[in-house]
């Protein structure tokens, strides 16, 4: 079974970078959004086990995205804002330029979970 992985990020460079970098893995699927609503109805439509989720959005932040998803998901909160502290409904926060080894961990324990349930 895979891990269902939405990553919302308005900038599309960022996405398709995190498709390149975790895409090609065999237990991984992946959809990327650069349009937070077009997220939503995606992530009612068929629910994801994992969410990334940049903090500035146009015309929104990642916090009031988060907060419109009305399953308990994990949400992991991407940002260059160092301000930032973990709250809920986040359950872990990366900073931008973010490194892929450790999304990738934090990728892997999803799928541990996963393989274990």
């Amino acid at each position: 079974m895979r891990l269902k992985i939405v990553y919302i990020d308005d900038e599309p460079d960022l996405c398709q970078m995190f498709n390149d970098n975790f895409g090609g893995l065999s237990e991984v699927e992946i959809k990327t959004f650069v349009d937070p609503e077009l997220a939503l109805q995606a992530i009612e439509a068929n629910r994801p086990d994992l969410i990334f989720l940049d903090y500035r959005l146009p015309n929104t932040t990642g916090r009031e995205v988060a907060l419109r998803i009305n399953e308990q998901l994990p949400i992991a909160l991407i940002t260059g804002d160092l301000g930032l502290s973990l709250q809920p409904p986040f359950v872990k926060i990366f900073s931008k330029p973010f490194d892929f080894d450790e999304l990738e961990a934090f990728i892997q324990s999803y799928l541990d979970q996963k393989k274990l349930a």
